[in-house]
């Protein structure tokens, strides 16, 4: 099933189940890329003399945190850091998944024993346990987080892209293509690639929320995203202490965390329905 954009996203807007995800995703990602450099304190900026400020306290409309820098500014910058670490894993994870799940699910024999095994294998060990000991080893910083999340989320993209693919390759017209001589590359690639994209697309949807997750766990337990640099997740974890007499300080980052990640998880499953409406719950 070829993707149709513009259907699409009628589908997608045609519901507020679909429209409010469809609507926030984007601009969240604008907010946290443009806000920073538009709002009148910057996100390291310390002013001593007016330290936990209240949301809307002189001109700080999230107030500022225990050395005087402005909530709004970090938690935007956090949120820059934080979506850039989940879009740019996933797109890397998404390639790696898709090509050796495609070859996988293309294949049969060896190949795909092979593949599937090893596949198996990473996907046995507890995910968070597993990104915490390589945080813990390797010098931490926003490459290596990418690194580490891509290395831990690519196995669910392989499965999708496998099962796709086997569906797939015994359609007619991949028989008829592999009939008339093309090669794998080309039956893989312009025949079985565009018609599984749908799914792959979906399931990457889902793991950007996995991935935000992911590395906010990490630099909540100290591990990811080191201060002065800002993160949702060192966010929370340098509010932690302030919960009894500053609450605001773990709640706003805490609330931004919880509402993206529940909006692309949202906005998943809206870009099934609209790509498969015979699949859309009542």
């Amino acid at each position: 099933m070829t993707m149709r954009l513009p259907s699409i996203l009628r589908r997608l807007l045609a519901h507020p189940r679909g429209m409010i995800p469809t609507l926030y995703v984007p601009t969240i990602i604008v907010l946290c890329g443009l806000g920073p450099w538009l709002l009148p304190f910057g996100e390291l900026h310390v002013d001593l003399y007016h330290r936990f400020l209240p949301p809307l306290g002189n001109g700080h409309l999230l107030g500022t945190d225990e050395i005087g820098r402005d909530v709004l500014s970090r938690v935007l910058m956090g949120g820059r850091v934080s979506l850039l670490v989940g879009l740019v894993s996933t797109a890397i994870s998404t390639l790696i998944g898709t090509t050796v799940g495609i070859v996988a699910g293309y294949h049969a024999g060896l190949a795909r024993f092979l593949i599937t095994t090893v596949i198996d294998a990473v996907l046995c060990f507890p995910v968070v346990f597993l990104l915490l000991t390589l945080a813990a080893v390797l010098h931490p910083g926003i490459g290596t987080i990418i690194g580490i999340i891509t290395l831990v989320s690519w196995m669910e993209v392989a499965r999708v892209a496998q099962s796709q693919t086997r569906i797939v390759r015994r359609q007619d017209y991949v028989t008829a293509v592999v009939a008339m001589g093309a090669g794998d590359a080309q039956v893989l690639f312009r025949e079985i690639l565009p018609n599984i994209l749908p799914a792959i697309i979906v399931s990457a949807t889902l793991n950007i929320a996995r991935a935000i997750l992911l590395e906010s766990y990490v630099s909540y337990l100290g591990y990811g995203i080191q201060p002065p640099d800002a993160s949702w997740g060192n966010l929370l974890n340098n509010a932690q202490e302030y919960l009894e007499s500053d609450p605001w300080l773990a709640i706003i980052p805490g609330a931004v965390i919880v509402l993206t990640v529940v909006m692309f998880n949202l906005l998943g499953d809206a870009l099934r329905d609209a790509i498969d409406p015979s699949r859309r719950s009542s």
